[in-house]
């Protein structure tokens, strides 16, 4: 009887030691699968960030040439242009971001006018309204990103 007792609890020790190990393995394979999508999800927000920041960065010089001088000479009219032509794309790339495409349509609607109505305007009211739209539509595009990137995940 003291024999089948000591064979009961070798078998026992090894029932528990492989529940053990199969538990050990199923932790860690779960820790894996949560660690790589959390870490897939911090890379393509980094990713975004990146975007975000090129976009703000091309969209500030944009404003910024535009409300420093007149658009006057061809290099400088085709530079504004092409920034332009970088908002007008950029807002088939957001697109998955409402606030920040209906901004960026903005700012594309504002620019292009500006250009385009460049010292032709009637009067300073208009002109100073022209600066305005062009001012305000980039505050509302730097306001739909931050609040776009407020909903990435904690750590970026």
């Amino acid at each position: 009887m003291d024999q089948f007792f000591a064979t009961l609890k070798d078998y026992t020790a090894i029932v528990v030691a492989c529940l053990a190990a199969a538990v050990s393995l199923v932790n860690l394979a779960w820790t894996t699968r949560l660690t790589e999508r959390r870490e897939r999800r911090k890379v393509v927000w980094e990713r975004e960030l990146a975007r975000f920041s090129e976009l703000e960065d091309i969209a500030g010089r944009l404003v910024e040439d535009l409300l420093r001088f007149n658009i006057r000479e061809d290099g400088e009219r085709q530079s504004a242009y092409q920034k332009l032509q970088y908002i007008r794309e950029a807002t088939g790339r957001f697109l998955r971001y409402e606030k920040v495409a209906r901004a960026l349509r903005d700012l594309e609607h504002a620019a292009g006018w500006y250009i385009s109505q460049d010292m032709k305007h009637e009067t300073s009211e208009e002109y100073k309204k022209a600066r305005s739209d062009v001012s305000e539509s980039f505050k509302g595009l730097i306001l739909a990103c931050d609040e776009t990137l407020k909903s990435a995940p904690n750590g970026l």
